[in-house]
Protein backbone atom coordinates (compact mmCIF):
# COMPACT_ATOMS: atom_id res chain seq x y z
CA UNK A 1 0.00 0.00 0.00
CA UNK A 2 1.24 3.43 -0.96
CA UNK A 3 2.38 5.62 1.93
CA UNK A 4 2.08 8.73 -0.28
CA UNK A 5 -1.73 8.54 -0.39
CA UNK A 6 -3.05 11.53 1.55
CA UNK A 7 -6.73 11.83 0.64
CA UNK A 8 -9.76 9.55 0.77
CA UNK A 9 -10.18 9.81 -3.01
CA UNK A 10 -6.67 8.50 -3.67
CA UNK A 11 -7.12 5.71 -1.10
CA UNK A 12 -10.34 4.69 -2.84
CA UNK A 13 -8.52 4.57 -6.17
CA UNK A 14 -5.76 2.44 -4.70
CA UNK A 15 -8.34 0.14 -3.13
CA UNK A 16 -10.55 -0.26 -6.20
CA UNK A 17 -8.35 0.10 -9.31
CA UNK A 18 -4.76 0.29 -8.07
CA UNK A 19 -2.16 3.04 -8.37
CA UNK A 20 0.48 3.50 -11.08
CA UNK A 21 -0.15 0.10 -12.62
CA UNK A 22 -0.18 -1.73 -9.29
CA UNK A 23 -2.93 -4.10 -8.27
CA UNK A 24 -6.06 -2.92 -6.49
CA UNK A 25 -6.12 -3.77 -2.79
CA UNK A 26 -9.58 -5.31 -3.29
CA UNK A 27 -8.12 -7.62 -5.96
CA UNK A 28 -5.27 -8.66 -3.67
CA UNK A 29 -7.77 -9.41 -0.92
CA UNK A 30 -9.99 -11.35 -3.30
CA UNK A 31 -7.17 -13.43 -4.67
CA UNK A 32 -4.92 -13.93 -1.64
CA UNK A 33 -7.05 -13.04 1.39
CA UNK A 34 -4.81 -11.80 4.19
CA UNK A 35 -1.80 -13.81 2.97
CA UNK A 36 -0.48 -10.96 0.80
CA UNK A 37 0.13 -8.83 3.88
CA UNK A 38 0.96 -11.61 6.35
CA UNK A 39 4.23 -11.45 8.25
CA UNK A 40 4.63 -7.71 7.77
CA UNK A 41 3.39 -6.02 10.94
CA UNK A 42 3.65 -2.49 9.49
CA UNK A 43 1.54 -3.52 6.49
CA UNK A 44 -1.05 -5.17 8.74
CA UNK A 45 -1.45 -2.01 10.81
CA UNK A 46 -1.48 0.25 7.74
CA UNK A 47 -4.11 -1.91 6.04
CA UNK A 48 -6.26 -2.12 9.16
CA UNK A 49 -6.28 1.64 9.64
CA UNK A 50 -7.04 2.39 5.98
CA UNK A 51 -9.82 -0.19 6.04
CA UNK A 52 -11.68 2.19 8.39
CA UNK A 53 -12.17 4.59 5.46
CA UNK A 54 -13.43 1.82 3.20
CA UNK A 55 -15.89 0.74 5.88
CA UNK A 56 -17.07 4.33 6.25
CA UNK A 57 -17.59 4.67 2.50
CA UNK A 58 -19.67 1.48 2.46
CA UNK A 59 -21.66 2.62 5.50
CA UNK A 60 -22.40 5.99 3.89
CA UNK A 61 -23.40 4.31 0.61
CA UNK A 62 -25.87 2.11 2.45
CA UNK A 63 -27.25 4.93 4.60
CA UNK A 64 -27.69 7.30 1.65
CA UNK A 65 -28.70 4.56 -0.78
CA UNK A 66 -26.09 5.71 -3.23
CA UNK A 67 -23.15 4.18 -5.06
CA UNK A 68 -19.89 3.60 -3.24
CA UNK A 69 -18.31 6.10 -5.66
CA UNK A 70 -20.80 8.80 -4.57
CA UNK A 71 -20.25 7.85 -0.92
CA UNK A 72 -16.50 8.14 -1.42
CA UNK A 73 -16.97 11.77 -2.49
CA UNK A 74 -19.01 12.43 0.66
CA UNK A 75 -16.34 10.89 2.88
CA UNK A 76 -13.59 12.71 0.96
CA UNK A 77 -15.40 15.99 1.64
CA UNK A 78 -15.65 15.07 5.34
CA UNK A 79 -11.90 14.61 5.47
CA UNK A 80 -11.33 17.94 3.73
CA UNK A 81 -13.71 19.73 6.09
CA UNK A 82 -11.95 18.37 9.17
CA UNK A 83 -8.57 19.40 7.80
CA UNK A 84 -7.15 16.11 9.09
CA UNK A 85 -4.42 14.07 7.52
CA UNK A 86 -5.60 10.72 6.18
CA UNK A 87 -3.92 8.99 9.11
CA UNK A 88 -5.72 11.10 11.71
CA UNK A 89 -9.00 10.80 9.80
CA UNK A 90 -8.67 6.98 9.85
CA UNK A 91 -7.97 7.04 13.58
CA UNK A 92 -11.00 9.25 14.22
CA UNK A 93 -13.24 6.92 12.22
CA UNK A 94 -11.94 3.95 14.24
CA UNK A 95 -12.50 5.75 17.54
CA UNK A 96 -16.05 6.71 16.50
CA UNK A 97 -16.84 3.14 15.40
CA UNK A 98 -15.52 1.68 18.67
CA UNK A 99 -17.47 4.24 20.73
CA UNK A 100 -20.69 3.25 18.94
CA UNK A 101 -20.02 -0.45 19.61
CA UNK A 102 -19.56 0.29 23.31
CA UNK A 103 -22.86 2.24 23.36
CA UNK A 104 -24.69 -0.63 21.67
CA UNK A 105 -23.43 -3.09 24.28
CA UNK A 106 -24.88 -1.03 27.14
Amino acid sequence: MCRAVKMVEALWSEWTVGLRGGPAIADLDGRWGSRWRAGRQNELQWYSLRLEVIREIRKVAKAHRCSEEAAMHIVNLQQQQTGCSLDLFCKQLRANRKAKVVQLKR
